[in-house]
């Protein structure tokens, strides 16, 4: 671990490196332009938007978790870094080029550098693909979600005991620098530890990792790797299929996908945009939001960027939240199709 550099004035550290920007840079999308601003906390999964950013004090709190603190505080806990790294990774991050005309004024700051090292994801997630094994609680676990053990092993899915990542990557060759530039860790454990471990995989390589908690009581319930997330699933989608579905969550996706079903998650309901670009080119789209006020919002803004012609919006049972509720039903997967035949018999 590095040590902080040496006579670094932290005030005027921060003061260059607003903490708004730093957290946009690393992928959280902020509702407002005012002294309060809002979005999905990174540090937990949630869809209402808890994690607050407060421009004149300079700090953020989540009214979901708990978690706060400024900007240093930000950069340790998404990159699991100590104190000196995060003052040395922001001291050390490139300024944004000013406009033309904004001379003298202070250059909003890009990301702090996030690594994306696909060898030792990969490398990783054999670890946590034989912890899973060798853990029944966590399988039982899955099994109840109504994952079952093909579906697990076709998906790639992994558990992290929080224990032995380190050694078994030192095993395959990996750097203490490479491994800690990976995001694997946080607050000097492993970001996944008590996780069921979901892989983003293009090709048998993979590319980016999130979990969710085996135990009520761990917290956060949701993590993944710090900086922006992909539109899980797209890149494992058959060619030419004639149609998809996009569901929320990650456990909505991995219930779509047991079944075989060609889907993806967009992994929360913020950054419209950015998903309609990366479904251009899917020919039909049924959207399976949760059956909540934003699911039912961000598929109706969804829906009219990608055009009414090629979109339909699934309509959940009653008394069903989302997708990963008839996950773990006996019934889940037919109550599903008959939702999907309603919407694709829908007239426009």
């Amino acid at each position: 671990m590095n040590a902080a550099p040496s006579r670094v004035d932290i005030v005027a550290l921060k003061r260059r490196h607003p903490l708004g920007d730093v957290v946009e840079a690393a992928g959280v999308e902020l509702r407002g332009r005012g002294r309060v601003r809002q979005g999905l906390c990174p540090f937990h999964e949630e869809r209402e938007g808890s994690f607050t950013v407060y421009a004149d004090t300079q700090k953020f709190y989540c009214f979901g978790c708990g978690l706060g603190g400024d900007v240093l505080d930000f950069i340790q806990r998404t990159d699991g870094v100590d104190l000196p790294e995060a003052i040395r990774r922001l001291e050390t991050a490139p300024p944004t080029p000013l406009p033309a005309g904004t001379a003298g004024q202070t250059p909003a700051p890009q990301a702090v550098p996030i690594t994306r090292d696909p060898a030792l994801l990969t490398a990783a997630m054999r670890c946590y693909q034989r912890q899973l094994w060798l853990s029944e609680d966590a399988q039982a676990y899955l099994a109840s979600r109504g994952i079952d053990s093909e579906a697990v092993q076709r998906l790639g899915l992994g558990y992290a005991s929080g224990r032995g990542l380190r050694d078994w990557l030192v095993q395959a060759g990996f750097d203490d620098r490479r491994i800690l530039d990976s995001g694997l860790g946080c607050d000097g454990r492993e970001r996944f530890r008590g996780m069921i471990v979901v892989p983003e995989l293009v090709g048998n390589r993979v590319h980016w990792l999130a979990g969710r908690a085996v135990w009520p009581r761990l917290l956060p319930r949701f993590q993944a790797l710090p900086g922006s997330k992909p539109m899980l699933g797209l890149a494992r989608l058959p060619a030419h299929t004639p149609w998809i579905v996009v569901a929320e969550g990650l456990f909505d996706w991995l219930a779509l996908s047991a079944w075989g079903l060609p889907a993806v998650a967009a992994l929360g309901t913020q950054g419209m945009d950015k998903l309609a670009s990366s479904l251009q080119g899917q020919p039909r789209v049924f959207l399976a939001f949760d059956a909540d006020q934003a699911g039912r919002e961000a598929a109706q803004q969804l829906s009219a960027r990608l055009g009414p012609h090629r979109t339909r919006v699934v309509t959940l049972p009653p008394g069903v939240a989302d997708v990963a509720d008839l996950g773990a039903r006996p019934d889940g997967r037919s109550t599903f199709l008959d939702a999907l035949h309603r919407a694709a018999r829908a007239a426009r």
